[in-house]
């Protein structure tokens, strides 16, 4: 798979999602006969309409048999996840249906369901703990530059690492990696849909000032004389053209008309022909200002019975098409596409496929098997969105057709259809804006997904449970009673009550009791239970690979830590297998949310961070940096995502070591703030942490400006004393000046001891090395800072030194 992208033009058409299209300023004036987003193609062309319409159902149509399997398999897992667990699958109607359904054509009877509908739903439990352990972090993602030698791809390479942290900001990324774990869990195949999306009742409104071009002189026009050469300003020849005029409109109404200009020193009738124009240059100016909508990059993951692709293909290059189907309101369609308004209002499904395939997502979305008809569902229209290749044109066999498509779709298409009716479509690669993850390894598309083994599990351990509540309920045993010891005549007229008296009469020489016999009551068998706790436990762990360390269950033959942590590893290594598709996956979908930003967004980007001095920071993101090629890898030692339980586990252990090295790790100041998170005292208060946190804000102030330099007093040499001498080989006097830090040290309140080591820290990491080579200045007044606390530290040192 080819993670790298290549230099694109920015300001591309992005996906409308159910908004207006973001159209970029650039591209708002630009003519065209067919739309933006080829929106009047079926009215120019409708046989290319036509032609991507039959072309999505001819590829659809040679899987459906398998999609059908597939729509069943995934739909019960959702089925199984919500509770239902009771539905059985109707082969006349492809559907599944409840036991309370009352329908006249069943092939069942309601003595045949079941007559318990009890749900232990470990099912979902167990999902549960599946999707906790790939959520609880978040994978860690590496830029790369394709050419080392290259300064474009390097630069290119550090600005992506923080597009990619603003896009999981902006995508709330633990809600991401928990969809991404339901899906796999219940689906087995999921896709993710990266794009631009411009929405401002998503993210807001900003205001953007309109300019137009309007040409100003550079000096002023000038009349020249073609008799004498003579040249004059306009100005001033207007101004004695006026002047002349006044003078000859005293007279007659009907006196002579107004003479033209004339050229002063001989009288020729000046004329345009005369004028020498000024040089113009073209400016922009502000003529008011606009309300735009903000955009950003959105991902969006869609489960396996919302993407359909071809269930014969093993890699997603091989897919012909990719189609993302959604139920979308009327009102939202209409809105988003207002030039197709008429057809959507009574646009009818595709064809019956389509039909099963919405009527099994609207089911699980309403939790019930079925679908009973109401306005709300009337009013929802299935949203088709299909991702063309170029070489799947040539399945349309007129030839004339197909050069067409090829012509106005050379990356591929991308059309939509609000049922039946025609919406968009345009040139757009599949491979731009999606990426497809699949839990397990295996042939075709339609694989199982983790939790697929747990439901005929989940199935038998119904049944059995149901048995013990019917053992329990029918197997009360009844009582026999000896009609010449009990009264039943009397009985039957005996009021029920407390305390009451009932006739009775026990045979001679025998007790009353002698007279009843009840059997004993009927029990579950051993076996059973047994059995029942097995499919629950062991059999149910092992199919699913959540072992009770996973989740922190109880392990009987485990007593010790090291035993816990021993079984924890060996569970997190079968949970492995999917844990690393899932970074690699991660890692192709932010690298095209890092090419989405850069092709879309239309101006650079401040993102505001927080320091590690605590305080708010803004960094900017600068289109001009991500000019370059760059490919992406997730982190290659990162083997699972590690609870915080874990890591104080391990600093708990690294504390206890008495290697020197290890102790000095644990006591560097930088590291304090990160054991302290992970101990979760964030209260506890660190000596020198404060003094950290107000260097490193001192820091951004020094590199904001240059040292100051004063010139120095002339020293000779045989009266400089060591420290001078020190200070002039350090910096601090260099050709007669003084270097001094724009940020002054307190001899007094500074902790100089920890601030001098911070800067060196800071110097000495990869920010102050960038800084060296990019702010030279700035960096100039950081070692001026430090050396002032050095000159402290000394001067302390001096000071005590003569005190004893």
């Amino acid at each position: 798979m080819n993670n790298s992208y290549e230099n694109e033009t920015a300001g591309a058409i992005a996906p409308a999602d159910g908004s207006l299209p973001y159209t970029p300023p650039a591209a708002e004036s630009a003519p065209t006969s067919l739309g933006p987003n080829n929106e009047r193609l079926e009215d120019a062309k409708p046989h290319v309409v036509n032609a991507l319409r039959d072309l999505v159902l001819q590829y659809r149509q040679e899987g459906i048999v398998a999609r059908r399997h597939e729509i069943r398999r995934i739909r019960q897992a959702r089925l199984f996840w919500q509770g239902l667990q009771y539905a059985w699958w109707n082969p006349n109607d492809m559907n599944w249906h409840m036991p309370f359904e009352s329908k006249s054509a069943d092939d069942r009877e309601l003595a045949e369901m079941p007559r318990y509908q009890f749900v232990t739903n470990f099912y979902q439990g167990f999902g549960l703990s599946f999707i906790a352990v790939l959520s609880q972090d978040v994978p860690s993602v590496r830029f790369y530059p394709q050419s080392s030698q290259s300064l474009q791809d390097i630069a290119a390479a550090k600005s992506a690492s923080d597009v990619a942290q603003l896009i999981e900001q902006n995508n709330h990324v633990e809600e991401l990696l928990t969809s991404i774990g339901y899906f796999l869990w219940t689906d087995g195949k999921l896709g993710a849909y990266v794009r631009y999306v411009a929405d401002g009742q998503r993210f807001g409104f900003h205001d953007q000032q309109m300019l137009e071009a309007i040409e100003i002189p550079l000096g002023e026009d000038v009349y020249v004389c073609p008799q004498c050469g003579k040249e004059e300003s306009a100005t001033q020849t207007q101004e004695r053209g006026a002047t002349d005029a006044y003078a000859s409109a005293v007279g007659a109404q009907h006196a002579a008309p107004l003479l033209g200009k004339t050229c002063p020193s001989c009288g020729t009738e000046l004329t345009e022909t005369s004028v020498r124009k000024a040089e113009r240059v073209t400016v922009p100016r502000v003529v008011g200002t606009r309300r735009v909508a903000n955009g950003q990059e959105v991902i969006s993951i869609a489960g396996g019975l919302e993407l359909n692709t071809p269930v014969w293909a093993n890699e997603m290059h091989e897919y012909p098409y990719l189609q993302w189907q959604t139920e979308v309101h009327r009102s939202k369609l209409k809105a988003a596409y207002p030039h197709a308004a008429n057809k959507i209002e009574t646009s009818p499904s595709q064809g019956a496929e389509d039909v099963y395939a919405r009527v099994s997502r609207l089911s699980v979305e309403q939790g019930l098997p079925s679908i009973h008809p109401g306005d709300a569902l009337m009013n929802l229209i299935t949203f088709d969105r299909t991702w063309l290749r170029p070489w799947a044109f040539y399945a349309v066999e007129d030839e004339a057709t197909r050069a067409e498509l090829l012509a106005l779709f050379p990356d591929g298409c991308y059309v939509a259809f609000a049922g039946d009716a025609y919406c968009e479509a345009r040139s757009e690669s599949m491979d731009d804006h999606w990426r497809v993850l699949h839990a397990l390894p295996g042939d075709g598309q339609n694989r199982p997904s983790v939790g697929d083994s747990l439901v005929q599990v989940q199935e038998r351990y119904n049944v059995l449970s149901n048995m013990q509540a019917e053992t329990y309920e029918y197997g009360i045993p009844p009582i026999y009673a000896d009609p010449q010891v009990l009264d039943f005549d009397a009985l039957a007229n005996q009021v029920a009550e407390p305390a009451a008296h009932f006739p009775a009469r026990a045979r001679p020489g025998q007790p009353l009791a002698a007279g009843f016999f009840q059997p004993a009551p009927a029990r579950v068998s051993p076996d059973m239970l047994q059995h029942q706790q097995e499919l629950i436990g062991p059999v149910s762990q092992f199919l699913s690979g959540l072992f009770p360390a996973v989740f922190g269950g109880n392990m009987e033959d485990v007593k010790t830590a090291s035993g816990y942590a021993l079984a924890r590893d060996q569970a997190l290594g079968r949970l492995g297998l999917v844990w690393r598709r899932m970074k690699q996956f991660y890692a192709d979908v932010i690298l095209l949310g890092v090419d989405s930003f850069r092709k879309n967004r239309p101006e650079d980007v401040e993102i505001p961070l927080l320091g590690p001095d605590g305080v708010l920071d803004a960094r900017m993101i600068r289109q001009a940096d991500l000019k370059g090629n760059i490919c992406v890898h997730p982190e290659a030692d990162e083997t699972f995502p590690r609870l915080k339980s874990q890591q104080r586990g391990v600093l708990q252990q690294l504390f206890s070591v008495n290697d020197p090295v290890i102790q000095k790790a644990l006591t560097e100041p930088a590291n304090l703030g990160y054991i302290k998170n992970v101990l979760g005292l964030t209260e506890m208060v660190i000596p020198g942490e404060d003094s950290r946190n107000k260097q490193l804000r001192e820091i951004q102030q020094l590199l904001a400006s240059a040292p100051i330099v004063v010139a120095a007093p002339h020293i000779s040499p045989s009266s400089a004393n060591s420290l001078d001498e020190e200070r002039r080989l350090e910096g601090g006097v260099t050709n007669g000046a003084i270097v001094l830090p724009s940020v002054p040290v307190d001899a007094l309140l500074d902790d100089h001891a920890v601030e001098f080591e911070e800067c060196k820290r800071w110097a000495n990491s990869e920010a102050g090395q960038s800084a060296h080579m990019t702010n030279p200045a700035g960096f100039a007044n950081v070692r001026a800072h430090a050396e002032a606390h050095l000159q402290a530290l000394k001067m302390a040192a001096l000071l005590s030194t003569s005190q004893k």
